[in-house]
């Protein structure tokens, strides 16, 4: 690693990066000496206004080269003290001896030539006493990207050893010399992943929590503002996710039974009372008739030709609602009998009675079976077009009758289960993995550890024909499942992540000398988090079970969990205000647990004194921590109300 000078690097990241090469006899580049500016920053002649604003104020995709500079001028000025210049290419006067060019400039596209960076791609090259950071910052399908953006941030992160660990106040690390020297650097990287989301959801079911806010005496505004895009989006924008290519996979016919339900009523799904009404918006579909694959096929073939640019398109079924799945003769005979069984699904029913069906063959034949139609179809006209399909819900498995899929179909399969993964990437040319598997619906939002399980997922669907990523239920809760989050990203942009190594390293940056204890801690963690996935109670249900919960966050793993916070604490004294902050971030997960754990206990007798104490001191914990990074206060009150729900159903 490049470090800032005279002072010492405070953390290394050397082994998680890929080797920078020096280019031959350059010199090292002073940014700041003593306070005071040695640098000033380049930016193309046609940003020169953009970058007299602030970063908050770039936000389009289309500023993204003048955000980048603003980002750089302004860590610089917070390490140094000395925030460097920003000015275009043509109004430099010379007055600084080094410069760092940003985004294409005329002397950077003459430097890197051809060819030019490829989308998300970035080249950082140093040349005698100047720095160059560019980027792909468009891709195929007119799509903007953010390839100058992510060298910005890789710096940042690399040479500069600024570390964004969780939104908020503390989650920032900064370095603070008063003179900064980088070395000379020459390296070039793309990321393998093409689509690296994860959803920012800590705002979502703004109607179910605005009753809860209330009764805790919380303002929406206050809420809105403390958890929303202002407060969190740099987050995430900082970890470098983004995408080079479309890969939308959403609900793809709603408002279809009003468009073509009186003249079509065949079209739609065969529901228990005989007809096929529907009620919108999340209408189903009846799969077997070729005439509605006509039909969508020839929709997305007239929209892929209104729009040359669009590259890929959606097929996926709406998901939800109250409609039932189509049972009418000729889709059932798309189910083979030998293929897995679903037990008690409320989607379905029995034809002969309207009835619910206590067992029934998953629907995997007969939707990949739609899908291979429509996508025969599209494909004959427009080979170089793609759809996008789910394996999802009642069709999550692999079919069983159809061998191969249609090589223009992108597969988005909801789940991080490996083996799932490998038998779906020999049915299809490439997959999307969109799993739900960062919310709370199992663990409650108890700390837990899955940094390893995560990044190992992603490394293998990589090496299994994924593509993308699109990761659900990020609620915002950084104190229990902060590092998830952060090696996730790590993953995403790196899927041969040294994961020990970043984990190491998150904590020495994030606990200083309480690193040692920390690593402990997560540890400890790591050992509850693969305990709770292997528990078949829990895993395979994938709800939460009030009874096994408290068997792995038991007492005495909790006071482990303590001994490590109190380590750490005692190692921090009070050297480090920021420092000890975090440690008292992660004690406030585990204190949320014993308050848990101990009402999980008594929950089968809601009646009990003990049931309403234990349950107002987890509604207090919550509610203190609502405009705070800890906890996602409403996301894990509402699963928890979910299990205690439940947990007089619970049979061991």
């Amino acid at each position: 690693m490049h470090t800032a000078r005279p002072c010492a690097a405070i953390f290394t990241l050397a082994v998680l990066l890929l080797p920078t090469l020096p280019a031959p006899g350059a010199a090292e580049i002073t940014l700041a000496k003593e306070g005071q500016s040695c640098v000033a920053l380049i930016v193309p002649d046609d940003q020169g206004k953009a970058v007299q604003l602030p970063a908050a104020k770039l936000q389009r995709d289309t500023q993204s080269v003048a955000l980048a500079a603003v980002e750089l001028a302004d860590y610089i000025g917070k390490i140094s003290g000395a925030r460097p210049p920003l000015c275009t290419e043509s109004a430099f006067d010379g007055r600084c001896a080094s410069r760092i060019f940003i985004g294409p400039c005329k002397a950077t596209l003459a430097l890197v030539g051809a060819p030019p960076p490829l989308p998300e791609e970035f080249v950082i090259r140093t040349v005698g006493k100047d720095l160059h950071i560019i980027g792909g910052d468009s891709a195929p399908g007119d799509l903007r990207c953010c390839g100058t953006l992510f060298g910005v941030y890789d710096f940042i992160e690399r040479e500069l050893g600024v570390r964004w660990l969780f939104p908020g106040e503390h989650g920032e690390v900064v370095p603070h010399c008063a003179t900064l020297t980088i070395s000379a650097t020459d390296r070039r990287e793309q990321p393998r992943v093409q689509k690296r989301k994860v959803r920012n959801v800590a705002l979502s079911r703004e109607e179910i929590f605005k009753p809860v806010l209330a009764r805790w005496g919380v303002s929406l505004a206050a809420w809105k503002a403390a958890q929303g895009p202002e407060a969190t989006g740099a987050w995430f924008r900082r970890q470098r996710l983004g995408s080079r290519i479309e890969l939308e996979g959403g609900h793809s016919y709603a408002g279809w039974w009003v468009k073509y339900g009186r003249e079509h009523p065949d079209w739609f799904a065969l529901q228990p009372d005989g007809t096929r009404t529907q009620k919108p918006e999340r209408e189903r579909l009846c799969k077997s008739n070729p005439a509605l694959w006509d039909e969508i096929a020839r929709v997305r073939i007239a929209a892929f030709k209104a729009n040359p640019t669009q590259l890929t398109a959606s097929i996926a079924p709406n998901d939800g609602g109250a409609n039932k799945f189509c049972m009418c003769e000729k889709c059932r005979a798309l189910d083979p009998a030998d293929a897995p069984k679903l037990l008690n699904d409320p989607s379905l029913f029995d034809p002969a009675t309207g009835r619910p069906c206590a067992a029934y063959p998953a629907l995997s034949d007969r939707v990949f079976t739609f899908f291979n139609e429509i996508a025969r179809r599209v494909r004959a006209e427009l080979p170089d077009r793609s759809l996008v399909c789910y394996a999802y819900s009642v069709y999550r498995t692999p079919p069983v009758r159809v061998q191969a899929l249609e090589p223009n179909l992108i597969v988005g399969y909801v789940g991080l289960d490996l083996e799932a993964i490998d038998t779906w990437s020999r049915f299809a040319a490439r997959l999307y993995i969109r799993p739900n598997d960062l919310g709370p619906a199992v663990d409650l939002g108890l700390p837990r550890n899955q940094a390893a399980h995560l990044a190992r997922a992603v490394q293998f669907a990589v090496e299994h024909k994924a593509i993308g990523f699109d990761f659900d239920n990020c609620h915002g809760n950084w104190s229990s499942h902060g590092l998830d989050y952060f090696v996730l990203c790590k993953a995403l942009w790196n899927p041969d992540l040294d994961v020990r190594a970043t984990i190491a390293d998150y904590c020495r940056a994030a606990y200083g000398p309480g690193a040692a204890a920390m690593l402990r801690y997560h540890e400890r963690l790591e050992k509850i988090s693969a305990a709770v996935r292997g528990d078949a109670l829990l895993a395979t249900k994938r709800t939460p079970h009030a009874a096994r919960l408290c068997f792995h966050y038991s007492p005495a793993a909790l006071s482990a969990l303590e001994a490590d916070l109190a380590a750490a604490q005692a190692a921090l004294g009070n050297t480090d205000p920021a420092a000890l902050a975090r440690v008292n971030m992660a004690a406030d997960s585990v204190q949320y647990a014993r308050r848990v754990t101990a009402l999980l206990e008594v929950a089968a007798d809601k009646k009990s004194a003990a049931y309403q104490q234990r349950l107002a001191a987890v509604e207090a914990c919550l509610k203190s921590k609502v405009l705070t990074p800890s906890l996602a206060p409403l996301h894990s009150d509402r699963y928890l109300r979910k299990a205690l729900s439940s947990r007089e159903r619970e049979v061991e």
